[in-house]
């Protein structure tokens, strides 16, 4: 963990040429840096203004050099993002600007923020939970509304109240087992080992339920993948233009064009869809277009969708057949491209290979909307619910309530198996352990540091 004592600060906004930007200061000597850098009309010192008010004034440098004309954003703990003294300086937007104020800022005593060190500061002053922290950086990557109403729902604790609901349940459960092991000559009311099994069964049921909307929540958060491969010319690029509803990938008549990979992104019915364009397969001698060809087939390994583009214009030749069946057993919806001219292949010379077919014209759009709902009906196959209901969508948070699901369930198991108490409870605490966690209960410190060195500069 870093010094809480230290006094932090760094630019909040991305670097480039806007209307605004943003530097916070954040800690016990936030307002002493201030009241050096930060000139207004009224002489009054920083911490003895109104809390949540906004100051006007200039930033002025050692001497006493304007730098920029500001606002001054006062926010006391712990009522604050951090739950600590913080002042956000908000100036125009160019790069000079920000980076000559925070410079001047550090000069004046604050030291430079670590990545995702303010909401750090967030979680060990209390004012949010780990599972909360880490949906903050779920919000700025959100790639859907879907995924932000979800990643929202998480920050505001959604997620976190069911599991301390279930942890209170199991602490509750365990305090009663420790009693009767501990006192079994006390006259004491014991809670009867079918009830211990039924109350497992329950939590262990609603941990399980979790998990497998986990898959979906999944897609919200991270997306989905759909690989668009093919040879040279089948009309790849073109594809993703049309999709894309831009001309984003370069189009033209040379094989060969596309060499490298492009990822852009879509919304299917709330689903964000990362659509791959790789370069077409052939058999070449040209080492930059040879390096684009395993690319090519790393992602065909990698998608959780195949476009494979068939030019229906020419005979299929080895190379088309040979992507098909490198792709055999895999979720594929082969695009019969460029219906538009006269057909060569038709869907008869397809059906061997067992896959969807979507006849199409990527230069018209003809068939384009047909694809776009045979692709949602292949992403929804794969888990999808409607709606961010999922609880559960970041892969550490879903391998901790295996985790504990697993405990539960071994705890149930050494019941019916006349198993001594305390082989039920070392398991019940092992899932109370595991969900705790989550919310950053029973977390070891390399973990947070390890979560929050994720977050950018300025979180």
């Amino acid at each position: 963990m870093y010094d809480t004592a230290d006094t932090i600060a760094a630019i909040t906004t991305p670097l480039g040429e806007s209307g605004i930007g943003a530097v916070r200061i954040s800690g016990p000597g936030a307002y002493a840096v201030g009241d050096k850098i930060f000139k207004s009309k009224s002489e009054v010192p920083l911490k003895e203004r109104r809390d949540r008010s906004i100051q006007y004034g200039t930033i002025v440098d050692e001497n006493g050099t304007c730098i920029d004309e500001v606002l001054a954003l006062i926010m006391k703990g712990p009522h604050s993002y951090t739950a600590e003294d913080v002042l956000e300086i908000q100036c125009h937007g160019g790069r000079e600007a920000l980076e000559s104020i925070l410079q001047l800022i550090l000069r004046s005593g604050a030291r430079m923020a670590n990545p995702g060190e303010f909401t750090e500061r967030a979680f060990v002053n209390g004012r949010i939970d780990l599972a909360q922290a880490e949906a903050v950086m779920d919000v700025i990557q959100a790639k859907s509304r879907a995924g932000l109403t979800s990643a929202v729902s998480q920050l505001e604790g959604r997620l976190s109240k069911v599991i301390n609901k279930t942890r209170n349940e199991l602490t509750e459960l365990v305090t009663r087992l420790e009693v009767m092991i501990d006192y079994p000559e006390e006259d004491l009311e014991d809670i009867a080992v079918p009830d211990v099994s039924g109350a497992l069964k329950g939590m262990q049921k609603k941990l399980q339920h979790m998990l497998e909307e986990s898959q979906s929540g999944r897609m919200i958060r991270d997306g989905v993948m759909a690989a668009i491969a093919g040879t040279p010319n089948a009309g790849k690029s073109s594809l993703l233009n049309r999709l894309l509803q831009e001309e984003r990938a370069i189009v033209t008549d040379v094989p060969g064009t596309t060499r490298d990979v492009l990822e852009e992104w879509i919304t299917l019915r709330g689903i964000p869809v990362c659509l791959v364009d790789t370069a077409g397969i052939r058999e070449t001698d040209d080492t930059v277009e040879k390096i684009g060809v395993s690319r090519a087939r790393q992602y065909l390994d990698r998608a959780d969708i195949i476009l494979a583009v068939i030019d229906s214009s020419r005979p299929l030749t080895e190379e088309d057949k040979d992507i098909l069946q490198s792709v055999a057993g895999k979720n594929v919806i082969v695009v019969l491209n460029k219906t538009d001219l006269p057909p060569v292949v038709t869907s008869k010379d397809l059906s061997p290979y067992g896959f969807l077919l979507c006849p199409i014209s990527a230069s018209t759009g003809k068939g384009l909307d047909e694809l776009k709902d045979m692709l949602l009906q292949e992403v929804l196959k794969g888990g999808f619910t409607d709606g961010p209901s999922a609880l559960l969508t970041n892969t550490r948070h879903i391998e901790l309530v295996r985790q504990s699901a697993e405990a539960l369930n071994r705890a149930q198991q050494s019941l019916q198996d006349g198993m001594p108490l305390d082989c039920a409870v070392v398991d019940i605490r092992q899932a109370w352990d595991a969900l705790g966690s989550i919310t950053g209960d029973t977390v070891h410190d390399d973990i947070v540091e390890e979560i929050f060195s994720r977050f950018c500069l300025g979180k």
